[in-house]
């Protein structure tokens, strides 16, 4: 599912979509957020749609992921639809905390706080910042019509971080704010609030048992199985077969 654009280039993928539509017989997404929003944006016939749970890769039963000691740095990372502003302005409210953001969006500012450091890394970098994180961020644009920011908020709740992420859409459906990660409203105070209350010690009981609840999330219900498998019930469907789908 893409972003729609404005003016006549908006105006073409429409009709183009509506043209596909005579020849689609189900259109599958990832979340009931988009098969509400998909429709109406692209003027397709709703009755097509169909949900697929999305997977994270390396969820597969028997996975060991050990829990290990959280570092003082602060990850955000990703190109796609982020806005990095507020996140800088909650770490001028931090300055005790160190902030790691992996992107190329903020190259050329010259005003970053001293405990921002920002720019490209390698996938296994990123990977890695991940795993030796006091805590990530996902700030995502809010007011999207499409899902994004998905492999950086799973891996980190795979890993047993502490998750924060702006409500964009798609977000509540696969997070549990207070039970598997922490949703924000992508405001500077929002972001600082979270991170205080994630990294505070006297938080750490509820903290963990949240960061637990993620990993086990995924596991349950995010796995390549699962997707398979609803990817499976929508085929069968058009070919008059029945499939029964895990609950």
């Amino acid at each position: 599912m893409y972003e729609p654009t404005g003016g006549f280039r908006g105006r073409a993928e429409r009709r183009i979509m509506q043209l596909a539509d005579r020849a689609i017989t189900r259109y599958v997404v990832y979340t009931e957020a988009e098969r509400q929003i998909f429709p109406r944006l692209w003027r397709v016939d709703a009755a097509k749609m169909r949900v697929c749970s999305v997977y994270h890769g390396p969820a597969r039963p028997g996975t060991d992921v050990p829990k290990k000691p959280r570092g003082r740095h602060i990850f955000a990372g990703g190109n796609s639809f982020r806005n990095y502003q507020p996140l800088i302005e909650a770490a001028r409210q931090l300055p005790d905390y160190e902030f790691i953001i992996a992107t190329t969006k903020l190259a050329g500012l010259t005003d970053l706080p001293s405990n921002v450091k920002a720019g490209a890394v390698s996938p296994q970098q990123y990977l890695q910042l991940i795993e030796t994180a006091g805590a990530v961020v996902v700030p995502l644009r809010v007011g999207l019509h499409r899902l994004t920011g998905l492999i950086t908020y799973f891996q980190s709740m795979w890993l047993k971080k502490p998750t924060i992420v702006s409500d964009a859409l798609g977000v509540r459906e696969h997070i549990q704010d207070g039970e598997t990660g922490l949703i924000v409203d992508g405001s500077a105070e929002s972001y600082a609030q979270a991170l205080r209350w994630v990294l505070d010690p006297a938080n750490n009981e509820q903290v963990n048992r949240m960061c637990d609840n993620a990993h086990t999330s995924i596991l349950e219900r995010f796995t390549v199985e699962h997707h398979v498998t609803h990817v499976l019930a929508a085929i069968d469907e058009v070919m008059g077969r029945r499939h029964v789908l895990p609950r």
